[in-house]
């Protein structure tokens, strides 16, 4: 669907610019490097249209051989993992073997309480050092 519209757009703006080269074909100069020219609009704007047209469809053609061949690399590497992933899958001596024995941590059965803060902040409240200046 999305080449459908992509082609009637460009049809569309083709007949535009035909139509419009068509209406402008008084002679105009072109101002080489080294001469002067006489040339016709029509052509001047069909040769602009077609050589912009070239040089976006080469720029087209460079990037998807571009990305075919980004593509063939990472197929080739993705293989090659896979190929890698299949060796690592198969059991060997060491991942069968059970794991060495750890020492459990041990827990005070004691610990420290915490001290309340619900003091500290009625002293800070109460106390003139405690002030915020506007």
């Amino acid at each position: 669907m999305k080449a459908q519209w992509s082609l009637i757009l460009m049809l569309l703006f083709a007949v535009i610019i035909a139509i419009f080269a068509v209406i402008n074909v008084n002679p105009v100069e072109v101002n080489f490097l080294f001469g002067y020219a006489d040339v016709p609009l029509i052509l001047l704007i069909l040769g602009s249209a077609l050589f912009g047209g070239l040089a976006v469809g080469m720029f087209g053609i460079y990037r998807l051989f571009r990305t075919q061949r980004e593509l063939k690399k990472l197929r080739l590497e993705h293989e090659k993992l896979r190929g890698q992933s299949t060796v690592a899958a198969t059991p060997s001596v060491s991942s069968t073997m059970t794991p060495p024995a750890y020492d459990e941590p041990t827990v005070s059965a004691d610990p420290t309480p915490l001290e309340p803060i619900s003091d500290d902040l009625d002293r800070a409240r109460d106390s003139r050092s405690f002030r915020i200046d506007k």
